[in-house]
């Protein structure tokens, strides 16, 4: 899921559709179809164009802002899962489960021009404005520092007690990391990996976000509930609790203005029991009820 904050939309991706919601409003705006296996979105308002991943393929599909309609398709890695664009580099990174590696495709040219092994499982993607990606590395318990101006990974950090990373977000001004995984929260200084900080989080996590207003990071999770931290100095981070959500609401996205939060799930027709041991429950889903949920900060 990604939300621009330009358009003031939510680009919600669900297998086979992107649908394009506004953010303000909830109101429907369109669809991108044609998609096969979609993970991620991201936009580049100055391009007028957005990305859309390709999981089932390992592509990446360009499409217009304004029509929604697709433009072209870049080559990327099968499995291809968060995506993020760059403005420092002019850089769309693709990170990639399978593959295991991260695409990188400038988006002047429409061209990947990179492709680099990780080492492991790709999962979560944060920025930090001024040309390094951090990427989780989930089967290897990383986060990676990839240099997009060298296209070369420049540091390797271990997620200790934070097993399988797959939330990952940072406060670029203090430059924190906060990535989400097995039960827990780690926070890493995004400068030399020092863990700083461990807490506790709900079950199933799969994204991180950070409020850099407020300074609150989350973990939205498959049990159905959000965890929140707080960031109370650069080496002081205090665990809110949870709110509950909707069981399988794991993917999110932040309007950092407003501090809104969106999270899609769908209507869940059976519980299993979890995979592993403390793991969240397993969930069905009914065809076509995917929803959007909106979490305000005030409520």
């Amino acid at each position: 899921m990604h939300f621009d904050p330009a358009q003031d939309r939510v680009y919600v991706s669900h297998k086979n559709e992107v649908t394009v919601v506004d953010g303000s409003s909830g109101a429907l705006i369109g669809r991108i179809q044609g998609i096969a296996g979609s993970h991620d979105v991201a936009t580049v308002p100055a391009l007028r164009r957005g990305y859309a991943d390709n999981g089932d393929t390992g592509e990446v599909t360009v499409f217009d802002l304004a029509t929604l309609r697709t433009i072209a398709k870049i080559p990327a890695d099968k499995d291809a899962d968060a995506m993020v664009y760059d403005p420092a580099t002019r850089r769309l990174v693709v990170g990639s489960g399978d593959a295991r590696d991260a695409s990188i495709i400038d988006v002047a040219t429409g061209k990947r021009v990179a492709v680099v092994p990780l080492g492991g499982t790709a999962e979560g993607i944060a920025l930090d404005g001024v040309g390094s990606a951090f990427i989780n590395v989930d089967t290897a318990n990383e986060i990676v520092r990839l240099n997009l101006r060298t296209d070369r990974i420049d540091a390797r950090w271990g997620t200790p007690g934070c097993e399988a990373p797959h939330g990952l977000a940072i406060d670029a001004a203090a430059k924190r990391l906060f990535a989400s995984c097995r039960g827990r929260m780690i926070v890493i200084d995004a400068t030399d990996g020092k863990p700083l900080a461990l807490l506790p989080i709900g079950a199933g996590t799969d994204s991180a976000a950070f409020d850099p207003v407020r300074k609150l990071a989350f973990s939205a999770n498959k049990d159905g509930t959000l965890s929140i931290v707080a960031e109370q100095g650069d080496d002081h981070f205090v665990s809110l609790g949870n709110v509950a959500t909707a069981p399988g609401a794991k993917n999110m996205a932040l309007d950092p203005r407003t501090g809104r939060i969106f999270l899609v799930t769908a209507d869940v027709t059976a519980e299993h029991p979890p995979t592993r041991p403390g793991g969240p429950p397993d969930y069905a889903f009914a065809p076509r009820s995917v929803k959007l949920l909106i979490l305000d900060p005030s409520r």
